[in-house]
């Protein structure tokens, strides 16, 4: 029976004007939040941010397709790449679930975690430093063929690991190698982690490492969060709000090591 969880539905709601205001993945917040605010286990928090981030994306990828800000042709090269990736990285989870005992495979998706965070808050800053237009590495058709499914299986593994990094390293990945806008580097991001987080939060779900009911809890809250976020946005600086998350992330990334 599904059951209200207060204290969950108000960390929802906190992340979905967090992701409002900035545009930030909501699960470079979510799961550390999860772990360390909730006392919720590192392999059930990844699992379960997955299945919340999922139905988050498909919300998001609606407005941009019909906006059509989403390049189908490299979303789904990333995706070749991500798809396997995650589920290669769920499959290495699954082997330490059965090999060790919890609190050491705990320990292992802990640290991970933390050092996702790191690389998430340096990169997030380093974005924000750099020129607006950066120069695009591999501009051939040939070349994107190989590139983006190789870069989209990195970040599918560490995805399916610790369910940080299908935003903010794919936006990095797509600037760099692609000579997108800015407008459909965000909506084709949006369009590569639906189809990845759909198949990782999918195994994950096989594998019993997913809280439904927590799940239905953070979109009670987080939705009309995104809303409220997103309207505050125009008003608030954008600058110095994702300064400071990414130097919450560097903090939490460090407590987490």
């Amino acid at each position: 029976m599904f059951a209200l969880q207060p204290q969950i539905i108000g960390l929802g709601a906190f992340v979905g004007v967090l992701v409002g205001l900035t545009g930030m993945g909501g699960a470079s917040l979510m799961t550390p939040l999860l772990v360390m605010m909730v006392g919720v286990r590192p392999v059930l928090a990844v699992g379960t941010d997955l299945v919340y981030s999922f139905v988050s994306k498909i919300a998001g990828l609606g407005v941009h397709a019909r906006q059509k800000t989403v390049d189908w042709r490299t979303a789904l090269r990333v995706a070749m790449g991500s798809i396997p990736g995650s589920l290669l990285g769920l499959g290495a989870l699954t082997i330490m679930q059965r090999r060790m005992d919890v609190q050491a495979v705990d320990r292992i998706v802990l640290h991970l975690l933390g050092i996702m965070l790191v690389v998430v808050a340096v990169t997030m800053t380093a974005r924000m430093l750099m020129p607006a237009k950066l120069p695009t590495l591999w501009t051939s058709d040939q070349s994107q063929k190989l590139v983006l499914p190789i870069g989209g299986a990195v970040v599918g593994f560490i995805v399916g690991l610790t369910s940080v990094g299908s935003g903010t390293l794919v936006v990095v990945l797509l600037t760099l190698v692609t000579p997108l806008p800015a407008a459909s580097i965000v909506g084709t991001d949006i369009a590569q982690a639906a189809m990845l987080l759909a198949a990782s939060s999918t195994g994950h779900l096989l594998a019993g490492n997913v809280d439904l009911g927590m799940t239905g809890n953070l979109l009670i809250g987080s939705i009309p969060g995104v809303i409220l976020g997103s309207k505050l946005c125009p008003r608030l600086p954008e600058r110095p709000l994702r300064l400071s998350l990414a130097a919450v992330l560097l903090v939490s990334g460090v407590r987490l090591l």
